[in-house]
């Protein structure tokens, strides 16, 4: 029953893979192709530029970013090797 098991996923797994490996094939093609294209209408001189509605910010929009600074912070990363140290047997925080 194991044998069956490890086949039927084994399967699975490789219709997966082939999925993934077919697609970036297949998008690398398509990209490929449309560059290829693209160029070609730049050296001909086909192409149009519109300008973009985004180019310009909105009006009445911001963007305001406030920093708080804690004197006795501690980042994480200290605070998970001081756990693990205190585990392992090592020095743990420092008074």
């Amino acid at each position: 029953m194991y044998g069956s098991e490890f086949t039927a996923w084994y399967r699975r797994m490789s219709v997966v893979y082939g999925i993934g490996v077919w697609s970036v094939l297949g998008s690398l093609l398509y990209y490929s192709r449309t560059m290829a294209k693209s160029s070609v209408n730049q050296k001909d001189g086909l192409t149009t530029e519109t300008p973009s509605e985004l180019s310009e910010r909105p009006k009445g929009f911001y963007v305001e970013t406030v920093v708080t600074y804690k004197e006795d912070f501690v980042p994480i990363r200290e605070k998970i090797l001081n756990y693990w140290k205190s585990w392992t047997g090592g020095p743990g925080a420092e008074p």
